[in-house]
């Protein structure tokens, strides 16, 4: 199984998923937000705000890395 990691979209806590399926609830640790992932959006329960999956996945540390070789590369 791969996992992701997702942003909470209201404190910014991390969350992992091991899954991810219709109408799967996430639940956020820090700020008990629920989120329920329907049609490759997340809905929130409690507003009815929709987010994009792609909005709230952590970004990757990689690029990050390649942008800070970048920068002193052309240093030099």
């Amino acid at each position: 199984m791969a996992v992701k990691i997702i942003r909470c979209p209201y404190c910014g806590e991390e969350i992992e998923l091991k899954d991810l399926y219709d109408e799967m609830k996430v639940e956020c640790e820090l700020c008990e937000t629920v989120l329920i992932y329907r049609n490759g959006k997340f809905l929130n329960l409690d507003t009815n705000e929709e987010y994009k999956l792609e909005d709230l996945e952590e970004k990757e540390e990689v690029e990050e890395v390649e942008e800070f070789e970048d920068y002193f590369e052309e240093e030099y």
